[in-house]
């Protein structure tokens, strides 16, 4: 393996490295913001005493950030693929 190929490869692993905390901190995100949805959408609670605004504020927040982590999970695998780590 030529040294352009090898710092084209180590390059990638790095790209790959930084996707995959980027990943990760986005599945927390995403378990938090869910979380959240669900304490203000108590099922015990009266109708009216339901935080909606919050319930609609979070679950946009986590369509938003599933929507990226779904992408960056792709991005992973093709990445992945490239090395022949898949």
């Amino acid at each position: 393996m030529t040294d352009g190929l090898r710092r084209e490869r180590l390059q990638h692993e790095g790209l790959l490295a930084e996707k995959e905390m980027e990943a990760k901190h986005l599945r927390l995100k995403c378990e938090g913001l869910r979380d959240s949805v669900r304490v203000y959408m108590d099922p015990i609670a009266k109708i009216e005493d339901l935080e909606i605004d919050l319930a609609f504020e979070a679950m946009t927040e986590l369509v938003a950030a599933h929507l990226k982590l779904t992408e960056l999970l792709g991005e992973i695998r093709n990445i992945k693929k490239a090395l022949g780590k898949s």
